[in-house]
């Protein structure tokens, strides 16, 4: 009876430690808008233009692609190719945050350069990289042959609200940085806080 209750004990030990491990759920923040014929184009090699919004330099713009990179390589079904700014120096590039729209020829052409089936185009809409941080971000996916916008998604984050902290420490707890790092860290550092909006914004694609 006393191996019994040991072995109990055991087993009872090894269900908490494997309940404690399991993360918390992250719940869905970012919304999407899908045009309703997404499923007939066929997307396998998409393009990713650098980010672009309101006083966002060059270092901070390749933070944002290389986050969104990251995560939409590793969990979307397309091989996302990166572009920098120099394989646009030739392209009449769209200004949507101000114009509102795509201009159709740029997409084509930039599509029929880079044998792309579509590109993604990021903007930063705002951005406060100190705490409280805050972010919002708009990500579009055009087809290669339209040029028309076929999905598109957008993130507000804010650090100051209590729900936001929480999904960011669950998200933390299964997405650790270095050994130690408490998931505070996420809080002050805008890598961190960037990489938690693309991974919001990768779940619906």
């Amino acid at each position: 009876m006393k191996t019994l209750a040991l072995m109990g004990s055991s087993v009872m030990v090894a269900l908490l430690s494997a309940c404690q491990s399991v993360p918390a759920q992250v719940d869905l923040l970012a919304t999407a808008q899908v045009a309703s014929d997404f499923d007939t184009y066929s997307l396998e090699r998409v393009g990713q233009v650098p980010f672009a919004g309101p006083n966002l330099d060059h270092n901070q713009a390749n933070a944002f692609q290389q986050a969104f990179f990251a995560e939409f390589s590793g969990n979307t079904p397309f091989e996302i190719v990166p572009l920098s700014v120099a394989d646009l120096a030739e392209i009449q590039r769209s200004d949507p945050y101000r114009r509102g729209y795509y201009r159709t020829h740029t997409i084509i052409e930039l599509s029929r350069r880079f044998q792309l089936d579509g590109i993604l185009i990021g903007t930063v809409t705002a951005w406060h990289p100190f705490p409280p941080q805050r972010l919002a971000v708009q990500v579009d996916l055009l087809s290669a042959e339209t040029g028309m916008v076929i999905w598109s998604s957008a993130i507000h984050l804010d650090a100051s609200d209590l729900t936001m902290r929480e999904n960011l420490r669950a998200w933390y707890d299964a997405h650790p940085g270095e050994a130690g790092e408490s998931w505070e860290l996420a809080l002050l550092s805008p890598r961190r806080f960037i990489r938690f909006a693309a991974w919001q914004i990768g779940r619906l694609l």
